[in-house]
């Protein structure tokens, strides 16, 4: 069965305040972001009938709490899934009959990332089942292996890798809402002469580490069309999971084949039916610079090993080939705990012509990838469209 291109579109986004120490709960941002997403498309809460959340943990009675905010009516679609791969899901849901209205959420506060916020045990077992700290490390570490490994695999300078945290904080000079871009813009030197953090990652080479929530709307079409915004079609998409959460290293680790990531853009753009010279603006996750050379590789936009020329050549940049993560990124704007949707929220922006200094001119077709909880980990693309 085809995926169903332009049978539903993202017709409402909102983001909450991002920030550290909010004084907020995550059900707050949660709500004020479902809230916010709604009346960004003109739809009522009772209108929802379908529900994604991308909360740490999902058991089914949070959508029964949720089901009680929104008007008590029964909600027919429940999943799982990160920012893009659930705009895609959510499509073929709404085609499939099984909703009309699916909201996508997300809210983080005072739960860190860092090493410093993780659980710890004071007896044994130290460490839950199939839990990431098992080897005493979490992110930071791992993302420090994968950068080594490939600047090494393709004799890549740490410096061409780090021209990427100079882009993303250039965006967000030019996005009020960032967290960074006050901040000023930044030089090479400066990502190089930052605290070191884990051989040979630096603190701007780093995503961010706080608190904030977002929400996007999918409507079926006849909905869409009396939104009180245009809608963004969604064109293609799809989502996939791979084996290493934090906890192994598959070999060969980089490897042309790629993974949930590469198969995610195969699928993609085989149900889209655009092909990557017609991707006007771009959301790659960027959890760290290797993150995005990688995301590059394995989506076809450049050959494997290359993707720290396209970083360096600026094709991500403004004004670039292929602008990208214009709001800043996981660097520079936000990196709220689970922000797989933010770059999905930032291209509709985009693709709506709302971003103001960072507008990209006439952005008709946009991709956006979320990706995480592992190097290479679960995946998803939504590839959308204006009209």
């Amino acid at each position: 069965m085809a995926f169903p291109s332009r049978k539903a579109a993202v017709v409402g986004v909102y983001l909450t305040e991002q920030g550290r120490g909010l004084p907020r709960t995550a059900w707050s941002l949660e709500l004020e972001a479902i809230k916010g997403a709604l009346d960004d498309a003109g739809l009522r809460p009772d209108q929802v009938d379908g529900l994604i959340p991308m909360a740490y943990v999902t058991p089914l009675n949070l959508h029964m709490a949720w089901t009680e905010q929104l008007g008590g009516k029964p909600i027919t679609y429940l999943d799982v899934g990160s920012g893009a791969g659930a705009v895609a899901k959510a499509a073929a849901a709404i085609d499939a009959g099984l909703c009309k209205v699916c909201v996508i959420y997300f809210g983080n506060a005072n739960n860190g990332n860092g090493p410093g916020a993780q659980k710890r045990h004071d007896k044994a077992p130290r460490v839950d089942d199939w839990d990431y700290m098992v080897h005493g490390a979490y992110m930071s570490v791992w993302y420090a292996m994968w950068t080594r490994a490939y600047m090494h695999q393709f004799n890549v300078r740490q410096e061409d890798l780090a021209e990427y945290s100079v882009i993303a904080r250039y965006h967000a000079t030019l996005n009020p809402a960032s967290i960074m871009g006050k901040r000023g813009e930044i030089t090479v030197d400066d990502v190089m002469n930052s605290r070191p953090i884990a051989d040979p990652l630096h603190l701007l080479e780093c995503p961010l580490d706080n608190d904030g929530g977002y929400a996007i709307v999918v409507a079926a079409e006849d909905i869409a069309r009396d939104c009180k915004k245009k809608p963004i079609w969604v064109l293609g998409g799809a989502e996939a999971t791979y084996t290493d959460s934090y906890r192994t290293i598959t070999s060969p680790w980089i490897s042309n084949e790629g993974a949930a990531v590469r198969r995610v853009g195969e699928m993609a753009f085989g149900n889209s039916g655009v092909t990557h010279d017609d991707i006007d603006v771009a959301g790659l996750y960027d959890c760290f610079p290797v993150t995005v050379a990688r995301d590059l590789e394995e989506l076809g936009f450049c050959k494997l090993g290359e993707g720290a020329d396209y970083i360096k050549a600026g094709h991500l940049r403004l004004g670039g080939k292929m602008p990208s993560n214009t709001d800043g990124g996981l660097l520079s704007h936000s990196h709220n705990g689970n922000p797989s949707g933010m770059h999905t929220i930032e291209v509709v922006k985009q693709l709506r012509g709302e971003c103001g200094e960072r507008q990209v001119p006439d952005a008709k077709i946009g991709l956006t990838l979320a990706q995480g909880w592992a190097v290479h980990g679960l995946a998803g693309v939504a590839i959308m469209a204006a009209d």
